[in-house]
């Protein structure tokens, strides 16, 4: 005999773990041919066990939890960017003589999971974003990921940042470009640098979110947003935070990222070498995930045809 209870936590499992962006009860129950009130109850329990996750902003949604990625990793439906990256960063490293991260995305952040230190030519040989360091999915950061995220999410990404008119602006213009060449630009400004130890200094402390979220906000505030091509001349001098290009995993959509991270001044030809060894690394790491990941299950028909 059916255990209607089971059957509806893995119908909703199944269709979180196959989803591409966050999918809302509503849709869930319209899918599955479920109340509301019903999946309200599943989704809290597999919130409870770790197996799915809420998505905050515009729009909302639940996205597969921490425990049921882990499970995926362990059958390669979910990328190990830890593992599989480091062959690709210990290149970018020895071609720029600058530290490299990857990343991998995690519901609304993205997670450095490893880093390789850069050589002795020059000053930035040690990561200025360590291991466990994240990002917040929102604008103006990570455009190379938002760039490849489905339409409805990146919608969720600019509306999350809540960037002021200039930011907005800005981010008009760079984003067709950050598209179009596959990689993004971190500018440092000595008001970020400052900005970006006392992040680190609240993070270490346990501050509450919402002081680290205006810390984020004056990011926005302080800093010029990417690099235009029109910028990105040879002999332009350029102070650079960190360069990074997006992994591509099933459905052609970002997972994680690369970024060389040299934390200094640099010319526009030196910038433009980084730009080529980390769109080549990233290519790399997007081909052996498509090689490693093998398919996620099918959401059910009903959810198909939603």
């Amino acid at each position: 005999m059916r255990h209607e209870p089971t059957r509806r936590a893995v119908e909703v499992a199944t269709a979180l773990a196959a989803a591409g962006e966050p999918v809302t009860t509503t849709r869930l129950a319209a899918s599955l041919g479920a109340s509301r009130s019903t999946l309200h109850a599943v989704l809290a329990e597999l919130h409870a066990c770790g197996w799915a996750d809420r998505v905050s902003g515009a729009g909302g949604g639940w996205v597969a939890g921490p425990v049921l990625r882990a499970v995926g990793r362990s059958v390669g439906t979910e990328p190990d960017l830890a593992r599989i990256a480091r062959p690709a960063l210990d290149e970018v490293a020895d071609l720029t003589g600058i530290a490299a991260a990857a990343l991998q995305l995690r519901g609304d952040f993205l997670e450095v999971v490893d880093v390789v230190r850069g050589g002795v030519r020059t000053s930035s040989s040690s990561s200025a974003m360590p291991t466990g360091h994240t990002i917040p999915l929102r604008a103006p950061f990570v455009r190379d990921v938002a760039a490849r995220l489905p339409e409805s999410r990146r919608e969720m990404w600019l509306t999350d940042g809540a960037v002021p008119a200039a930011a907005r602006a800005r981010l008009d213009l760079v984003m067709p470009q950050v598209t179009r060449r596959g990689w993004s630009v971190d500018r440092l400004t000595p008001a970020r640098r400052e900005l970006l130890r006392m992040a680190d200094a609240l993070e270490s402390s346990g501050v509450g979110p919402l002081v680290r979220d205006r810390v984020s906000e004056l990011f926005a505030e302080l800093s010029t947003i990417d690099v235009l091509d029109s910028e990105l001349t040879p002999g332009a001098d350029l102070a650079v935070f960190a360069v990074s290009a997006p992994v591509i995993g099933r459905g052609n959509v970002a997972v994680g990222s690369i970024a060389a991270t040299p934390g200094r001044r640099m010319t526009g030809r030196a910038v433009m070498r980084t730009t080529d060894a980390v769109t080549v690394a990233a290519a790399d790491v997007s081909a052996r995930v498509a090689a490693l990941t093998t398919a996620a299950p099918p959401p059910p028909a009903r959810l198909r045809h939603a």
